[in-house]
């Protein structure tokens, strides 16, 4: 029979539960001044096989959806100055490798941010455990690099926000030097107990049971930390709330962008749902 060899890709996260396998820490900043030192990710393979690894390291940008494209190295990006080592290994099973990451930048590098992706990529076993199955997962995923050259600058705005009933979409402008990206919570408010941006703050716990919301607020959650490159704009969506009764409701954020504050407040309405 046949082998189908399912390529499983996963940027910025930790391999799923189905690969068994992971990744710390998923994203390096390196200091580019002066000599830096090494740095080190660590593989870990969960399951009962051994692992052959891959690694490629690669020049990137982001757009304003979110979505990761390779572009072509150049004289100030990166990857071309990672040195890495191993670039090929096998994880035995149960057991985890260390992979070293080091920058040389061979010219000098302008002020701001440089990045790179490391990609992780398993290669393929004809004699593995399970491997006459018809179907069969390997993985590849990357973890970002960031290198700064001076002081990191972390500023920008929430240029826009809109809210429905159980999902939210931010206009986020980062006018840094440095990818940055939201901390903080978001409270859905019933609107008759709002009491108005500058009186609510940052839910502490917000997603554990230790969580205390203020009276009026019927779900909160942390809100989502995808990144957001210097000098762009991007849209981040993400979900709210579920099963909300029909009403008058408020979405309040607080927290901050980067190191620039984060308060803003969006009133919403839920309708009956039609039958």
């Amino acid at each position: 029979m046949q082998r189908l060899w399912l390529l499983v890709a996963l940027l910025f996260l930790s391999i799923g539960a189905q690969a068994q396998v992971g990744l710390s820490p998923q994203i390096l900043d390196i200091a580019l001044d002066g000599t830096a030192g090494s740095q080190a990710f660590r593989l870990f393979n969960y399951t009962a096989e051994d692992k052959i690894v891959k690694v490629s390291v690669v020049n990137w940008t982001m757009d304003g959806e979110g979505k990761v494209s390779t572009i072509p190295t150049t004289e100030q990006s990166l990857d071309g100055w990672l040195v890495i080592n191993p670039l090929e290994f096998t994880v035995k099973a149960g057991q985890n490798q260390v992979v070293r990451v080091a920058a040389r930048p061979a010219v000098a590098l302008t002020p701001g941010e440089h990045r790179a992706m490391v990609y992780f990529e398993e290669q393929p076993q004809d004699k593995a455990p399970g491997a006459a199955t018809t179907l069969r997962t390997v993985f590849r995923f990357g973890a970002a690099v960031y290198g700064h050259v001076g002081p990191a600058e972390r500023k920008g705005a929430l240029v826009g926000l809109d809210a429905t009933a159980n999902s939210a979409v931010l206009q986020l402008r980062n006018d840094g030097n440095a990818t940055s990206r939201c901390s903080g919570s978001f409270a859905i408010w019933r609107k008759a107990d709002f009491p108005g941006d500058a009186a609510t703050t940052a839910i502490a716990k917000v997603g554990t049971a230790e969580a205390e919301l203020p009276p009026g607020v019927v779900q909160a959650g942390r809100l989502p930390t995808d990144a957001v490159l210097p000098g762009a704009t991007r849209r981040v969506s993400f979900d709210t709330a579920k099963a909300l009764p029909p009403g008058d409701y408020v979405l309040d954020l607080n927290g901050s962008f980067g190191d620039s504050p984060l308060d803003r407040s969006q009133p919403f309405h839920v309708g009956t749902a039609a039958h």
